[in-house]
């Protein structure tokens, strides 16, 4: 098997385990065993959990930087960049990833070190700073229509996606499509 295969297969079974029991809830042996590897395996890549737990948040921001660039950088329509939210969303919750890693880590938020509560911090604030973008921008061409500051809109939207990920995962799917259609109304978009 390839190095970097493994360490993708590695860090996609530690984020499942993470979301399924929580940072604190799984060893290196719950990764190790079902991917048919020896834990040395793992610490060859990631010494030790806090480790994994960087190239985890890594994979995610990186992942965010790839997908705003491109509108960060030139601006466009505001639309097709929140619709393109709700699709990564919902592909994420199908693809078995119900909860997203910031929701995943404020569980254990406590129990990070520095470096970690930094990298997620990023995260959040690129985020919120992608979807105030968005919403700016939205505002600026009459695409949505919202009261109040964009930023505060984009956190409560963040937070909301990620509230109703959490009961889609206890409920059902049915839960984010009907968050995403009240957000759509709540920024005044009329399909």
């Amino acid at each position: 098997m390839l190095v970097g295969s493994t360490r993708d297969q590695i860090i996609n079974q530690a984020f499942q385990l993470m979301l399924q029991r929580g940072l604190n809830g799984f060893s290196y042996r719950d990764i190790s065993e079902p991917l048919g590897i020896k834990n040395a395996a793992i610490h060859y890549h990631f010494p030790n959990k806090m480790d994994l737990l960087s190239a985890l948040i890594a994979e995610n921001h990186q992942l965010l930087r790839e997908s705003t660039s491109e509108f960060m950088a030139y601006g466009g329509p505001a639309r097709p960049q929140l619709e393109g939210l709700f699709d990564y969303t919902m592909n994420q919750c199908q693809c078995g990833r119900p909860i997203c890693m910031v929701g995943a880590l404020a569980v254990d938020y406590n129990d990070l070190n520095d470096k970690i509560k930094l990298a997620n911090d990023s995260f959040i604030k690129d985020s919120v700073s992608w979807v105030t973008k968005v919403l700016e921008t939205g505002r600026a061409q009459d695409e949505f229509s919202f009261e109040g500051p964009a930023k505060r809109k984009a956190i409560s939207i963040l937070a909301t996606i990620q509230g109703a990920r959490q009961m889609a995962r206890v409920d059902s799917m049915d839960i984010l499509e009907s968050i995403f259609v009240q957000i759509r109304t709540d920024l005044g978009i009329n399909d």
